[in-house]
């Protein structure tokens, strides 16, 4: 084997990320579950039944954010020096 072809010298593309309505979690099971727990456990915890529109703004909210967790990890932090 030649050295030269076992590393790959070329600049790689930054990384972009799909946008918030394409894209898929990467455990979908993980995923179900934290939305799960957020919308289901932790009101029926406090004793708190939310409203249909509440529900809604929750899933909204909860599904933005592991969202931008998600896609966080994926960023190469090495690309911004």
């Amino acid at each position: 084997m030649i050295n030269h072809d076992f590393e790959d010298y070329r600049n790689k593309q930054p990384y972009e990320p799909p946008r918030w309505l394409d894209w898929t979690p990467d455990s979908p099971i993980k995923y179900l579950l934290v939305i799960a727990f957020f919308i289901l456990g932790i009101p029926y915890f406090f004793g708190y039944i939310p409203s249909a529109v509440g529900t809604l703004w929750q899933l909204i909210i909860i599904d933005y954010w592991l969202y931008l967790r998600e896609q966080a990890k994926k960023i190469d932090l090495d690309q911004y020096k």
